[in-house]
């Protein structure tokens, strides 16, 4: 498509013409994009004296109630409970955003309900390729001391002897001893979508990364393989719980 990759060169700086690299190098471009993520712009909470979380997210309950009982918030710019990690964060995502707004809304008018957390399942979309998330990946688990374990796999989409089929790279994380899933990143073309909801749908319900293995899931060759690429994830996964298998 064109696009170079300058991976492991940090850009320290732009003028109207160049970035620069931190290696020296100079880049050409007419146009710089910082996607460098986002902050809460939670002023107005500030400036309110509403309880502020982490990275200057606005504090609620699982009620969305904030410090005041008058007031609520929702969004991207809350603090939410972790799933995967047991923890607090910030979750930027349309999905959560819109189901705490039906929760806020239910309590204001009396109706009592709680929002029980964020995977953070997300999905983008890179010229053919499409790239899936869901939980927590390798470097949060090392950094939050997890004994954790994980399997990479590359399946194809659908089965192999009907055409178009496509590889895909799944990654997925689980604790050692426990087999609770922890996350998963897919990349490929089709089907990636369902896979990663699969996944997160397991981990929402608390099923086991063998469990993954055991999973009813609709087949037919254009669309997938007798084995799923999520059933051998729990295939993989299981043998290297039990010991079959040696990584």
């Amino acid at each position: 498509q064109g696009v170079n990759l300058y991976l492991k060169k940090g850009a320290v700086g732009y003028d109207g013409s160049f970035v620069f690299l931190e290696d020296g190098e100079k880049v050409k471009a007419d146009v710089v994009v910082l996607a460098i993520g986002v902050l809460p712009d939670s002023s107005l909470a500030k400036d309110a004296g509403l309880a502020i979380g982490l990275k200057g997210s606005i504090a609620v309950d699982k009620n969305m109630m904030t410090s005041d009982e008058n007031i609520y918030a929702v969004g991207d710019a809350i603090e939410v409970y972790e799933i995967a990690s047991s923890r607090k964060g910030v979750i930027p995502l349309a999905g959560p955003a819109n189901k705490q707004g039906r929760i806020a809304a239910d309590n204001i008018a009396g109706i009592k309900s709680e929002y029980k957390g964020s995977l953070g399942t997300s999905i983008l979309k890179v010229f053919s390729l499409s790239a899936a998330s869901t939980g927590m990946n390798e470097r949060t688990a090392k950094s939050l001391g997890i004994d954790y374990d994980y399997v990479v796999l590359s399946p194809l989409s659908h089965a192999q002897y009907y055409p178009g089929g496509q590889v895909m790279t799944l990654k997925v994380l689980f604790e050692k001893g426990s087999g609770k899933l922890l996350g998963a990143q897919i990349v490929g073309h089709d089907g990636v979508d369902k896979r990663i909801d699969v996944i997160a749908t397991a981990m929402r319900a608390g099923l086991k990364v063998e469990d993954l293995a055991e999973l009813e899931l609709s087949y037919a060759p254009p669309f997938s393989s007798a084995k799923d690429p999520v059933n051998m994830a729990g295939f993989a996964s299981s043998n290297v719980l039990k010991g079959l298998v040696k990584q």
